[in-house]
């Protein structure tokens, strides 16, 4: 990552110190669409993530929770965003961030006699050594002008969207009900990897776009959403070395964009973005595997659930033609 690093900070300097020049010689107009679309444009960004991620076991027949792992993140993200308008009205758009900087919790909770409510759990730990070893994003889409007001356009959207984050606690606290209710305190070696856990959606998506261009600043807002979002997960406990994965059924996407840019000069603009995505909880199955006795099982539908937020808050530079 840093050589990655290393080239987006040279990269953003460049553009911030030689844009006035370059832009002596360069008049994007003539490039411009209708709507103010450069022919081409890229957006290097540094950002602010944060993201949630959870985990459910549920009884299959009663439907009732028996354990939930909720997972939350902070990082620093590195990303960047290229759009190409090859017709006058349509934009093909592609993004990516990674995150290069993390931290994280994450909080397991029981419920071994019952679930009566979130506080009626049987057995808790708490793990505040949680790191983020991945998490990125891939999004590709187009954009088609659908109404062109001059400075106002609305947009249909489509795309298609990667999600991955990756976690690992270490350590932490529990208390457990073992001879009593939550009779048993007690630490886990600090230096032992006790959970680690990976989620990742793929969705398609459709939506719609709004841009609208002052003489100074320029917004946009966009909306998306999906009906089939794909998600799957590894859960793998490394003190009993076990291993549990699911792939869950279909569930829904939401997610929405806000962008102001200003100008810097005619080629180059600064700007911030906002963007949020929720996956909704998804049912599956679960496929276990004991790595002590090398034994397989399979815990049916609706065993398993998975949910996700994420939000991302970045500034980057914007060169176009």
């Amino acid at each position: 990552m840093p050589s990655r690093s290393g080239w987006l900070m040279t990269f953003v300097g460049f553009v911030l110190l030689s844009g006035p020049t370059l832009a002596q010689g360069f008049d994007p107009g003539s490039a411009t669409g209708a709507a103010g679309e450069p022919m081409f444009s890229v957006t290097p960004s540094i950002g602010y993530l944060r993201s949630v991620s959870t985990e459910n076991v549920y009884d299959p027949l009663s439907r009732s929770k028996i354990s939930q792992l909720d997972w939350k993140s902070e990082a620093v993200t590195l990303g960047g965003r290229a759009a190409l308008r090859p017709f006058d009205g349509v934009v093909l758009r592609g993004s990516l961030w990674a995150a290069v900087a993390s931290e994280a919790d994450m909080r397991d909770r029981d419920w071994l006699f019952g679930y009566r409510g979130d506080d009626s759990w049987s057995h808790q730990s708490l793990h505040p050594d949680t790191r983020v070893p991945k998490a990125w994003q891939a999004d590709v889409s187009v954009a088609y002008r659908v109404i062109d007001g001059g400075d106002f356009a609305i947009s249909a959207l489509a795309g298609f969207r990667h999600y991955d984050i990756k976690y690992r606690a270490y350590g932490g606290s529990y208390v457990y009900s073992q001879n009593g209710f939550r009779d048993a305190v007690g630490n886990f070696d600090p230096s032992r990897l006790g959970i680690s856990y990976r989620q990742q959606w793929d969705t398609p998506y459709l939506g719609l776009g709004t841009t609208y261009r002052g003489e100074t600043l320029s917004l946009s807002a966009e909306l998306y959403g999906s009906p089939a979002s794909f998600g799957r997960d590894r859960d793998y406990h490394a003190l009993r070395y076990t291993l549990f994965t699911e792939k869950f059924s279909p569930s829904a996407m939401i997610g929405a964009n806000l962008a102001v840019e200003y100008p810097l000069t005619t080629a180059f603009s600064l700007v911030g973005r906002v963007d949020y995505t929720k996956y909704f909880e998804a049912k599956g199955g679960t496929r276990i595997y004991d790595a002590a006795s090398g034994q397989f099982a399979r815990i049916p539908k609706p065993g398993a659930g998975a949910d996700a937020e994420a939000l991302n808050v970045s500034l980057g530079v914007r060169g176009k033609i």
